[in-house]
């Protein structure tokens, strides 16, 4: 886990920067993703394929931002990625 944020409606969203084994590396690029946690307890994959995520936060318009390649790409890939989330 790398970053946490609600939304107001009590669910969490957790960024997992890497899923594979292993320092950063090639093995890593596409594993990042996000879940909902929700009250219930329920984790749901909100998005995926992210590479080397560093942070996230909820933005005023209810989306979310992640910063991709934030850390181990090449000098000048890092992105802000914004998420819409599913409504339900």
């Amino acid at each position: 886990m790398l970053g946490l944020a609600e939304d107001g409606k009590g669910n969490l969203y957790v960024l997992e920067s890497m899923l594979a084994a292993g320092y950063p590396g090639p093995a890593q690029v596409g594993t990042g993703m996000i879940v909902r946690v929700s009250r219930n307890g329920a984790v749901t994959t909100i998005a995926s394929g992210s590479s080397f995520p560093s942070a996230m936060t909820m933005g005023p318009d209810g989306r979310l931002y992640v910063s991709n390649f934030g850390f181990a790409g090449p000098a000048g890939s890092g992105q802000i990625l914004k998420v819409d989330l599913p409504c339900d």
